[in-house]
């Protein structure tokens, strides 16, 4: 009977030790922690792509080029859109692919387009998540890559014959600072 009340009382005296150290770390984290800007989505600028197809909101002016890349053994031309902010890179990209393509299946052209996206990147370090859904009831692939040193969280999306490829890349220094989901619910297609 001794002993059982000697436990019980070296166990609530540690869980009162953990707690009051607990609170104290809390307590000097809170207070050492910087203190992070974070832009709100209702000071990111809207863009329209200028075939008017989608909209969506960046942190500041978008570059806009135009490249080659082959998909299924085809030349095909992409446009990009990328604005960057505290380090981290916002893009948007689309490819219209054939129409004939389009009876391969959706599943079918996602993976594709992610899988020359892959072949194309130098430096792959990891590949964290890769799976098929919807995004604005839209089939997509969205994914989780590290790259470099940094982070990149995208998403895929079909839309007609047309691929988007919708990307943040950040260093892991300033992922507190990166707003992947402002970037992308801001996302719109148009018509």
């Amino acid at each position: 009977m001794i002993q059982i009340k000697f436990w019980k009382k070296c166990v609530l005296a540690l869980t009162c030790a953990a707690l009051i150290l607990g609170a104290t770390v809390g307590l000097l984290y809170k207070n050492v922690e910087q203190e992070i800007v974070v832009p709100q989505s209702s000071e990111w600028q809207s863009y329209t792509s200028s075939d008017q197809s989608f909209a969506i909101q960046f942190p500041n002016e978008p570059k806009e080029k135009t490249e080659q890349t082959v998909i299924a053994g085809k030349n095909l031309s992409f446009q990009e859109m990328s604005a960057v902010l505290n380090e981290s890179t916002y893009s948007v990209s689309y490819v219209d692919f054939p129409k004939h393509w389009k009876w391969v299946g959706t599943k079918k052209l996602l993976s594709k387009g992610f899988d020359a996206f892959i072949q194309s990147q130098q430096d792959l370090e990891a590949l964290a998540k890769q799976n098929i859904t919807t995004f604005h009831g839209l089939p997509a692939l969205e994914y989780h890559l590290r790259q470099a040193g940094k982070e990149i969280e995208g998403k895929f999306v079909i839309v007609g014959n047309t691929l988007y490829r919708i990307t943040v890349t950040y260093p892991l220094a300033v992922a507190e600072t990166v707003q992947p989901d402002t970037f992308f619910g801001s996302f719109q297609v148009n018509g």
